[in-house]
């Protein structure tokens, strides 16, 4: 009697298991609304801190036309630069010396997007609770361990392990009152590595809104 009391209990604690589990389609689909519109005008700030040094804080603007076209100023204690990309192409000037540099060929990268790193459901096993958290790890070690809120609707923390240092990542997202609801507000990245030793880097998106139809000429890299 007590063996078909435990099997009871058993097919009854995965019935309910299974009606709470969390669908990795709807994570992913709800992460997507995180993303910023493809034609974009951004402001950010970083922070870095490394070991014994003092921070860094690094000033950035971004211009986006799509997935491929892409104008970024940097403006730091140390540099002061803009880059133009255009389907994979990217011309670099100085802007203290006005010093063009030729066009290479460099992927285009906008270090908001933190949505690529994490991949699609298929990389991904089963999600299992951790707290007020889900926990989602990966089938790969090349993906991120993600912590996601069904709460909030975002994942809220990436943890993956980098050349044998442990890189977590927290992320923020943005109220009803920013210009563009739900997207990513703030990413602080902590690393820490084997032989002790950990630095930060902090980026925040300061101002974002939606463009629309710029002209090609401002994207051109000849």
């Amino acid at each position: 009697m007590n063996k078909r009391i435990q099997v009871i209990l058993g097919g009854l604690l995965f019935v309910c298991v299974s009606g709470h589990a969390l669908d990795l389609n709807a994570v992913f689909e709800n992460q997507k609304k995180a993303a910023f519109p493809d034609t974009c005008e951004m402001q950010m700030r970083t922070t870095v801190t490394l070991p014994n040094m003092a921070s860094q804080e690094v000033n950035m603007t971004l211009l986006t036309a799509g997935e491929s076209k892409s104008i970024t100023t940097i403006k730091s204690s140390m540099m002061q630069m803009k880059m133009v990309q255009n389907n994979g192409r990217m011309k670099v000037t100085d802007l203290k010396t006005g010093k063009v540099l030729p066009a290479q060929n460099m992927p285009a990268q906008n270090p908001a997007d933190v949505n690529k790193q994490m991949g699609s459901p298929e990389d991904y096993n089963i999600p299992v609770a951790a707290g007020k958290l889900w926990k989602i790890t990966p089938k790969d070690s090349s993906k991120p361990t993600l912590y996601y809120s069904q709460k909030n609707k975002r994942v809220m923390k990436m943890e993956m392990a980098v050349n044998g240092a442990n890189v977590v990542s927290e992320l923020e997202y943005c109220d009803n009152t920013c210009t563009l609801p739900g997207t990513l507000k703030k990413v602080s990245i902590k690393t820490v590595m084997p032989q002790g030793g950990e630095s930060t880097v902090v980026l925040e998106v300061l101002r974002a809104k939606q463009r629309h139809v710029l002209p090609a000429k401002m994207f051109d890299v000849e």
